[in-house]
């Protein structure tokens, strides 16, 4: 059941697909009122094999939008959101000012956000970075890259092209561990992040202690 969601939810990004509802009301994992988005359900464990929650995070170097080579174990020692971008894809629409507003919100918190864009043809880049300016790096994974390095052993094979990654976000703890990695669930997208912060504040608090 858990592999024909993920198909299910890679195959509206890969076609065309309704602008998602985010705002739902759930009170079923610790978050809940109204306009609260519902916990994923689609999360990366052992279950669908590495890379997965507690694995050490796979490197990679990419180029952002700025020219500048960005090097994903340059921020060790940081907290590090990295969320995986499909240009086209109205999920990922949704989920980008509240890209934007975590990176600002977390600024002052050692928390950097990376973006990565997988397999973008050059219009649909500059699509997404036309939108708006968005406060940290975005990278453009050409090659499929880190989308390789990324994509669990055991995901689904999606025969349209979609990049199985396609609007996943991830936490990266300092020691360059996997602590948060979900996959897009289109019943229950949080394109608010609620559960990313809560698990980004818990990083946070414990790096404190």
């Amino acid at each position: 059941m858990r592999s024909i969601v993920f198909a299910l939810a890679l195959s509206a990004c890969a076609g065309s697909a309704p602008t998602p509802k985010t705002e739902i009301a759930h009170s079923e994992s610790g978050v809940s009122g109204d306009n609260i988005a519902a916990a994923p359900t689609i999360w990366v464990t052992t279950e669908l094999g590495s890379p997965h929650a507690g694995d050490a995070a796979p490197d990679f170097e990419l180029v952002d939008q700025d020219g500048k080579k960005q090097r994903l174990s340059s921020y060790r020692g940081r907290t590090v959101v990295l969320a995986f971008i499909l240009g086209y894809c109205p999920f990922s629409r949704a989920e980008q000012p509240n890209l934007k507003k975590l990176a600002e919100d977390y600024a002052g918190k050692d928390v950097q956000v990376l973006g990565v864009l997988v397999k973008e043809e050059e219009a649909d880049y500059a699509s997404y970075m036309s939108r708006m300016p968005m406060p940290f790096p975005i990278m453009r994974d050409t090659t499929a890259q880190a989308q390789t390095s990324y994509t669990p052993l055991k995901a689904p094979v999606i025969k349209d092209g979609a990049p199985a990654i396609a609007t996943s976000n991830l936490i990266i703890d300092p020691d360059g561990t996997i602590q948060f990695f979900t996959l897009l669930d289109m019943n229950h997208f949080d394109a608010k992040l609620v559960h990313l912060r809560a698990a980004l504040d818990k990083i946070i608090a414990k790096k404190q202690g």
